[in-house]
């Protein structure tokens, strides 16, 4: 990052809470050797094509292309891992003590955890972090993976382990105007304690498939009653309490899962769309772990778990807007950090 050679491979990690996503850039042919270092290498092995087949559950590797300007066609590796793994990184990339002594390389970081991290990554992995501001890597990281460019302000929706709600003006200057504490750890928390899933795509792709909405939310016809609902001019169907018939007996894991996605992105999309109404900004961004999950940072399979996750979000921006603000997702969302921290760092 502090060298001129734009031929050299670049490094952006993103340590969140929940999940560290990392991303090598490299300026070269895919197969092309990416240098002496150890991380270099091993993110490469990893992202291979056979090597993802075998990643542990929670870990997700790919490689993909993109266009940059002044430097053509670029290679970037992702890997992304849960953060509680990030010691087996440390050991797995750590040179023994008898190993040559290697060049140290910089390495652009953003997260909450690139500071929590890092004296331990800069001492057993023997790199530089360059620390970017987790708001500017994001942003920095939509332009370059959309092509959105800040002509006209924008509004960035970032659900990682919490949401942060993201203004960039004309000029590009980045503020966060709003935020949760209810992000996709509660999410995740919630489905873990409440269900027996361990998987976060699997909780997301079964709640589509096999749950049934409303089984354990108290609706406007269980007060109503059916005909009464109508007469009063409210959907039958419409939520009045999350979660109020979570003791019923027939509830399945997946009806519970189904219901806690259902109540997540309701309160995503009325943050959302309420922030844009007071920007008087008429699309959102939607960016972040939970938007793209753990599923390949390249493309999902159709009816996988991110088109999921991205297709309740809509929903619920739909239901809170009218119609009126227009739902925004990036192809590579969780990995945005990563990516703005390297050209951020530049």
């Amino acid at each position: 990052m502090a060298s001129t050679d734009d031929s050299r491979p670049a490094i952006g990690i993103d340590i969140g809470g929940t999940l560290i996503k990392i991303v090598l850039e490299n300026r070269g042919d895919e197969k092309r050797a990416v240098g002496d270092h150890p991380l270099l290498s091993y993110i490469q092995k990893q992202t291979s094509a056979e090597a993802t087949k075998a990643l542990s559950q929670g870990w997700t590797g790919s490689t993909f292309y993109r266009e940059r300007k002044g430097l053509g066609k670029v290679v970037l590796h992702a890997l992304v891992i849960p953060t509680a793994d990030i010691q087996q990184v440390m050991d797995a990339v750590a040179s023994p003590s008898d190993a040559p002594v290697i060049s140290k390389i910089k390495v652009a970081a953003t997260g909450g955890g690139a500071l929590k991290y890092q004296s331990e990554l800069e001492r057993q992995l023997n790199i530089e972090l360059v620390i970017v501001k987790e708001l500017h890597a994001t942003a920095r990281g939509l332009e370059l993976d959309s092509g959105a460019e800040s002509a006209k302000q924008m509004l960035i929706c970032n659900i990682g382990t919490g949401i942060s709600l993201v203004k960039v003006d004309e000029q590009g200057k980045v503020e966060r105007v709003s935020g949760s504490g209810i992000g996709g750890a509660t999410f995740w928390g919630l489905v873990k304690r409440l269900t027996q899933f361990r998987d976060f795509d699997k909780a997301i792709v079964a709640a589509n498939k096999e749950g049934t909405l409303g089984k354990a939310d108290t609706l406007v016809e269980d007060i109503y009653g059916r005909e009464t609902s109508k007469a009063i001019g409210l959907p039958p169907d419409l939520v009045a309490g999350f979660l109020g018939k979570l003791d019923a007996d027939c509830l399945s894991d997946a009806d519970i899962s189904a219901a806690l996605l259902r109540m997540f992105v309701s309160n995503v999309g009325q943050l959302a769309v309420f922030q844009a109404r007071l920007l008087e900004i008429n699309a959102v961004w939607f960016t972040g772990g939970f938007v793209q999950s753990t599923c390949s940072a390249d493309s999902d399979v159709g009816g996988g778990a991110a088109e999921i996750a991205q297709n309740a979000i809509a929903d619920a921006v739909l239901f809170w807007s009218g119609g009126s603000i227009q739902p925004l997702f990036p192809q590579h969302a969780a990995l945005l950090g990563a990516m703005g921290a390297i050209h951020d760092a530049l």
